[in-house]
C-alpha cells in the first residue's frame, strides 16, 4: 500500500493519541487505531482490527514497562488475568478469521456501545 504523505502523518499523530490513550488509561487506543485504519486507509474491517493488535503490541509492551518500574503491578490477579487474555486472545483472533467484515464490525460496534454504557452508568 502506497502512503500519502498527509496519510503518514495523520497515522503518526492519531497513533500518538492511541499510545497516549492505552499510556493513559491502560487500554482503548487500539479502538483509536482500529477507526483510523477504517477511515483514513480504507483497510477492511478484519485487516484493521489485526493491524491494530500488531500496532498495539510494541506499545502495550512498553506501557507496561513503565508501570512495572514505577512498581505499579500487582502480580497475582496479573498473573491469573494473563492466563485469560492469552485464552480470549487465541479464541478471538481465530474466530475473526472466521467471520465476514460486516459482522466483524457490527460485534466491533456492539462491544464499543456496551463498553461505553457501562462506563457512563
Amino acid at each position: 500500500m502506497n502512503l500519502t504523505a498527509k496519510n503518514k502523518w495523520i497515522l503518526i499523530i492519531f497513533s500518538a493519541v492511541a499510545g497516549f490513550i492505552n499510556g493513559f488509561l491502560g487500554g482503548g487506543g487500539g479502538v483509536v487505531i482500529v477507526t483510523l485504519m477504517l477511515a483514513v486507509l480504507k483497510l477492511h474491517q478484519k485487516y484493521s482490527q489485526a493491524t491494530a493488535l500488531l500496532v498495539i503490541l510494541p506499545l502495550t509492551f512498553v506501557s507496561a514497562l513503565v508501570y512495572l518500574v514505577k512498581g505499579n503491578v500487582d502480580w497475582i490477579p496479573t498473573l491469573w488475568a494473563t492466563l485469560g487474555v492469552v485464552a480470549g486472545g487465541i479464541v478471538g483472533a481465530l474466530l475473526l478469521s472466521k467471520l465476514n467484515g460486516t459482522v466483524a464490525k457490527i460485534l466491533f460496534a456492539l462491544v464499543l456501545i456496551a463498553g461505553g454504557i457501562k462506563l457512563f452508568f
